[in-house]
């Protein structure tokens, strides 16, 4: 009983002399470097953006982001190993929202939809078609016509047999019956612009971003933009929306995907973290260097559009019947 005693004594003494930690004194999330995957090879747009966000956040919160590009598989390994990954809010995919809906819908990925959970969205890179600036091609009305005076000798490219903007076109297509308008395909959106700027093809289905230096430098002219109104830096190049119909609006959103399960709050944090940065007149001004707008979105935002995005393309997968 006495050596009962004695312990209970121990203890109190030990609890008198090192209290416990009250829960402000531990360490707050995140307090070790946090990992995005980029499903895109290095030194791409979004690499570019993801490492503008890692100096913010490693200048003004002393925070690391460890940026790793895994391309190849059209982004399918890159997502599912952030699919797999510990749910802890250590890890994070960096994801075209576009690609990375077309390619769960054509094949086995190892992942769904529900997999993930939204974080913040970045950016939005609206698609665009160009041609050489010298062409007599003005619109998208005109390569139409141009396709069909000339079948089979008039095409279009873009960086995949299943890309976004070749799924985007299929639809298009319905909208002109009897064009016999080909598709040629390269493994980048930059193989596309130096294809187009060869004369190896009639036109070229890339993003704003990509192609805009070639537009500037007077090598390319825009003939359609999918934003849902003309773009400020390019107000003189028709919407698809305008040539096609209203039903031809489409952009390339780019955000933040967790593992399904991270906690609410670690998201938050992220996502506040984000919106902080892109706030920042520092990272405008680097975004903007590199041709990109900061689109901020709260992750119940972005979640509409991802889901919007990913309907969107099933739908238009099955209705081209792409196997």
């Amino acid at each position: 009983m006495k050596k009962n005693s004695r312990i209970l004594s121990a203890l109190l003494v030990c609890a008198l002399l090192f209290p416990a930690f009250p829960l402000s004194a531990r360490a707050a999330y995140p307090d070790r470097p946090v990992t995005i995957i980029v499903p895109f090879g290095p030194g791409g747009a979004v690499d570019i953006a993801a490492r503008v966000l890692a100096e913010y956040f490693q200048t003004k919160h002393n925070i690391i982001l460890n940026i790793v590009c895994k391309g190849g598989g059209a982004g399918a390994p890159a997502m599912l190993d952030v699919a797999r990954a510990r749910p802890d809010g250590y890890t994070f995919g960096f994801p075209g929202i576009a690609p990375f809906s077309t390619v769960a819908h054509l094949k086995k990925t190892g992942y769904s939809l529900k997999d993930f959970r939204t974080v913040v969205q970045i950016t939005n890179m609206w698609m665009s078609l160009a041609v050489n600036a010298d062409s007599d091609i003005k619109d998208i009305r005109g390569l139409m016509e141009a396709a069909k005076a000339n079948p089979g000798k008039v095409n279009y490219a873009t960086h995949g047999a299943y890309s976004t903007q070749s799924l985007f076109m299929r639809r298009i297509l319905k909208t002109f019956p009897g064009v016999d308008l080909p598709h040629i395909t390269y493994a980048s959106g930059q193989e596309v612009s130096t294809a187009l700027l060869g004369r190896h093809v009639t036109s070229g289905f890339g993003v704003t971003t990509n192609q805009k230096p070639y537009v500037l430098s007077g090598d390319f002219r825009m003939i359609g933009v999918t934003s849902p109104e003309r773009l400020p830096e390019f107000p003189d190049v028709p919407t698809f929306a305008e040539q096609a119909g209203p039903e031809y609006v489409f952009g390339s959103p780019h955000g933040l995907l967790a593992p399904r399960r991270v906690p609410d709050e670690r998201v938050e944090i992220m996502q506040n973290l984000v919106k902080e940065a892109l706030a920042d007149p520092g990272v405008k001004a680097k975004f903007a260097k590199a041709g990109l707008s900061t689109d901020y979105l709260s992750a119940a935002e972005f979640q509409k559009v991802v889901d919007k995005t990913w309907e969107f393309l099933g739908e238009t997968i099955k209705e081209a019947d792409v196997q």
